[in-house]
Protein backbone atom coordinates (compact mmCIF):
# COMPACT_ATOMS: atom_id res chain seq x y z
CA UNK A 1 0.00 0.00 0.00
CA UNK A 2 1.38 3.77 -1.08
CA UNK A 3 1.68 6.38 2.01
CA UNK A 4 -0.92 9.21 2.06
CA UNK A 5 2.21 11.42 0.99
CA UNK A 6 2.71 9.53 -2.41
CA UNK A 7 -0.91 9.44 -3.25
CA UNK A 8 -1.28 13.27 -2.48
CA UNK A 9 2.07 13.93 -4.58
CA UNK A 10 0.45 12.24 -7.77
CA UNK A 11 -3.19 13.61 -7.22
CA UNK A 12 -1.71 17.07 -6.96
CA UNK A 13 0.26 16.31 -10.16
CA UNK A 14 -2.89 15.36 -12.03
CA UNK A 15 -4.54 18.56 -10.38
CA UNK A 16 -1.62 20.42 -12.17
CA UNK A 17 -1.79 19.11 -15.61
CA UNK A 18 -5.53 19.68 -15.46
CA UNK A 19 -5.05 23.34 -14.68
CA UNK A 20 -2.37 23.35 -17.60
CA UNK A 21 -5.24 21.66 -19.89
CA UNK A 22 -7.01 24.50 -18.85
CA UNK A 23 -4.79 27.28 -19.92
CA UNK A 24 -4.37 25.97 -22.90
CA UNK A 25 -1.32 23.39 -22.99
CA UNK A 26 -3.01 20.48 -23.90
CA UNK A 27 -1.34 20.33 -27.56
CA UNK A 28 0.69 22.53 -29.64
CA UNK A 29 2.21 22.23 -33.42
CA UNK A 30 5.79 22.81 -34.38
CA UNK A 31 5.90 23.11 -38.38
CA UNK A 32 5.07 19.82 -39.09
CA UNK A 33 4.89 18.30 -35.73
CA UNK A 34 2.13 18.59 -33.31
CA UNK A 35 1.75 16.97 -29.83
CA UNK A 36 -0.95 16.14 -27.48
CA UNK A 37 -0.08 16.58 -23.71
CA UNK A 38 -3.14 14.55 -22.02
CA UNK A 39 -6.42 13.83 -22.04
CA UNK A 40 -8.33 15.58 -19.99
CA UNK A 41 -11.08 12.51 -19.93
CA UNK A 42 -8.06 10.21 -18.47
CA UNK A 43 -6.97 12.98 -16.03
CA UNK A 44 -10.51 13.02 -14.51
CA UNK A 45 -10.82 9.36 -14.01
CA UNK A 46 -7.11 9.21 -12.74
CA UNK A 47 -8.18 11.92 -10.18
CA UNK A 48 -11.37 9.96 -9.22
CA UNK A 49 -9.06 6.85 -8.51
CA UNK A 50 -6.99 8.38 -6.56
CA UNK A 51 -9.39 10.44 -4.73
CA UNK A 52 -10.51 7.05 -3.61
CA UNK A 53 -7.55 5.49 -2.99
CA UNK A 54 -6.62 9.01 -1.06
CA UNK A 55 -9.77 7.92 0.69
CA UNK A 56 -9.24 4.74 1.96
CA UNK A 57 -6.00 5.39 3.04
CA UNK A 58 -7.20 8.01 4.99
CA UNK A 59 -9.24 5.59 6.64
CA UNK A 60 -12.60 7.06 5.01
CA UNK A 61 -15.75 5.57 5.06
CA UNK A 62 -18.34 4.43 2.59
CA UNK A 63 -17.59 4.53 -1.73
CA UNK A 64 -20.34 3.75 -3.83
CA UNK A 65 -19.58 2.84 -7.36
CA UNK A 66 -22.51 1.65 -8.76
CA UNK A 67 -26.96 1.35 -9.01
CA UNK A 68 -27.39 -2.41 -7.77
CA UNK A 69 -30.96 -1.83 -8.43
CA UNK A 70 -34.27 -1.58 -6.44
Amino acid sequence: MRSLEEIQEELDAVRSAMLAIAGGAQSYTIGSRSVTKADLAQLRAWRAELEAELGDAEGGGVRVTGWLGR
